[in-house]
């Protein structure tokens, strides 16, 4: 796709504005409900300031004990006289505030070049924000209910470093999904064609005289996607502007090829409400208001009162959760993973090929007898709090069965799950005995409580460049974690002091700050030292034989095997402490 077919016109440099009501949506819009807000609790005492005692007072007496009704303010001012000069005054509020947004959207302007995407935005301030092509990890479309409303859209650019992230807010839906596409064309081919030139110097360095891959086409002009339904079918071009606004308000943003394909992954409406019923969030709320009703009921009614907050929060929390999980799907584009969702507000993630760096599927106690599982994922570029066990944003199939899962799985991990044999696997590591799982110590009940039965650690495929790290754990709540070995950044061996007196060891596969930890507790301390071992050696040959670091952007990690007494080693050249990288 060339640049021309991108919304507004470019300067000399190449640099295109934002959508002409960004400034509203970003602040102007606050201010404007901010001054009606103020002027409807404060009227009287602005007639009082400005019209009694202030400058714009008249030679009569005035009486200002009206009630405080609009009707009367706007009836006193008419009658003084001072109706216009109460509208001048709010008119010049208006003004200035259109003045500022129209200031703030004329310093606002992106670009894509062929290296990265780049936002300036600020008159006084100027602040200048670049993501580069090559490391850009998913590019994400956010609409508000508002934004909705207006036709607008946010692109939000993550780069692998925390808080490395490029907010394009806000463009035209159909703009906003034309410069997606745009983004991750380019980025897939500044991929490819990196790839190629290291395939050409390894093939150089060795002598070696074989055809290098080839790094692609240049981009082709591609059109915005049409907007769909629900059902990923494209509407009918719209004869009028109200009715291409219509549709861009409930576009579903699905690829029709996937849809046409039947390649989606669903979750419908039911099911979505029944995990949200039977989930630890739930469930554990239900027992708190059933003891505060029963504590009322038998100790002091006035305890009763104590439902209501909870009643609020609960409401509040299942309705997030559904409006974030309603409408899911996913699917495999050409050039991405994309996943969106929601009800008023939605969100679509493009996900590049080869930027997960972990998978996790979760099942909680009381979605076992249906067959449900969640998964999650680890990427980079998210940051600290986006990181956490809780985070939404890590969450790509809200709830599923287990053939979901597996297509999941397939999509997300190439190589992984695309066979008769890969699968058997994948269900025996979910639900099954776990066969080839170096199993936990026999005094692991210590660490592991209940689920020393099910935890169980191995290495897929050690001989392909598709090996994988895969680790069973929990009781109440089971998984299954899969990290391509590529993606370790280190791995350690650590002996906390429970797991010492025990004669226990710990260990762990390090990658990018996520949800997903890859770490396997309670192995008998011989068993770990050869895991640990194996999978080191693994590491090296595969990041060595594959040319590419942990992150998929550089050299492998080299490094000699180093021992820190019988706390961690790690075959990175990284430090590692008793918690993991330095």
């Amino acid at each position: 796709m060339s640049d021309s077919a991108l919304p507004g016109t470019p300067d000399a440099e190449g640099w295109r504005r934002l959508h002409p009501l960004s400034p509203l949506l970003r602040g102007g819009l606050v201010l404007l409900v901010v001054a009606g807000i103020v002027v409807a609790s404060f009227r009287d005492r602005f007639v009082e300031v400005l019209f009694v005692s202030g400058i714009l007072r008249d030679s009569n007496s005035v009486d200002v004990s009206v009630e405080g009704d609009v009707v009367d303010l706007f009836g006193y001012l008419a009658e003084q006289g001072l109706l216009l000069v109460a509208l001048g005054i709010a008119a010049g509020a208006i003004l200035l505030i259109v003045l500022f947004s129209w200031i703030a959207w004329r310093f606002s302007t992106y670009r894509i070049t062929a290296e990265a995407v780049e936002e300036r935005r600020g008159v006084v301030f100027r602040n200048h924000r670049r993501a580069p092509l090559e490391r850009i990890q998913s590019v994400n479309l956010q609409r508000s209910l508002l934004a909705r409303a207006l036709g607008l859209t946010k692109i939000e650019v993550l780069t692998a470093g925390q808080g490395g992230k490029v907010e394009l807010a806000f463009l035209g839906h159909r703009d906003a999904k034309l410069v997606r596409e745009q983004i991750i064309r380019r980025a897939a081919e500044k991929r490819s064609g990196r790839a190629a030139r290291d395939h050409a110097a390894r093939e150089g360095a060795a002598g070696e005289r074989s055809e290098a891959p080839t790094a692609g086409e240049p981009s082709s002009d591609v059109a915005a996607p049409a907007p769909v339904d629900f059902d990923g079918r494209a509407f009918s071009e719209a004869g009028d502007r109200l009715t291409a606004r219509a549709q861009d308000f409930v576009d579903a943003d699905i690829d029709p090829e996937a849809a046409a394909e039947h390649a989606l992954v669903r979750v419908p409406v039911g099911r979505l409400v029944g995990s949200i019923a039977l989930s630890w969030e739930s469930v554990i709320t239900a027992i708190i208001l059933i003891g505060i009703v029963v504590g009322g009921a038998v100790l002091e009614p006035a305890l009763i009162l104590g439902v209501i907050p909870m009643l609020l929060v609960m409401v509040s929390v299942t309705f997030s959760q559904f409006n974030k999980g309603f409408n899911f799907t996913l699917a495999r584009g050409r050039d991405s993973v994309r996943t969106g969702s929601g009800l008023t507000s939605t969100t679509t993630e493009s996900i590049p090929f080869g930027r997960i760096h972990a998978v996790e599927a979760r099942q909680p106690l009381l979605w076992r007898p249906l067959g449900w599982w969640k998964v999650r994922i680890t990427t980079a570029g998210r940051s600290v709090s986006q990181g956490g066990q809780n985070s939404t944003q890590n969450v790509v199939l809200p709830v599923g069965p287990e053939a979901d899962v597996l297509r999941v799985v397939e999509t997300l991990l190439p190589g992984v799950g695309d066979d008769a044999r890969e699968i058997d696997g994948l269900r025996d590591g979910l639900a099954g005995a776990g066969n080839g799982y170096l199993d936990a110590g026999p005094r692991a009940g210590w660490v592991l409580w209940w689920g020393r039965r099910r935890a169980g650690v191995r290495i897929a495929d050690a001989a392909t460049r598709d090996a994988t790290l895969r680790i069973r754990r929990g009781a109440l709540t089971r998984s299954l974690s899969i990290m391509p070995v590529v993606r370790a950044q280190s791995v350690q061996l650590r002996r906390p002091l429970l797991h010492r007196l025990l004669g226990l060891a710990s260990v762990q596969a390090h990658t990018v700050l996520g949800p997903v930890r890859m770490e396997m507790r309670g192995i008998e301390l011989g068993a770990a030292r050869r895991f640990f071992d194996e999978l080191a050696s693994t590491v090296l040959r595969v990041q060595g034989a594959d040319g590419l670091g942990p992150t998929g952007q550089g050299p492998a990690l080299t490094g000699t095997e180093t021992r820190t007494g019988d706390r961690a080693r790690t075959p990175a050249s990284r430090p590692v402490t008793d918690e993991g990288p330095a």
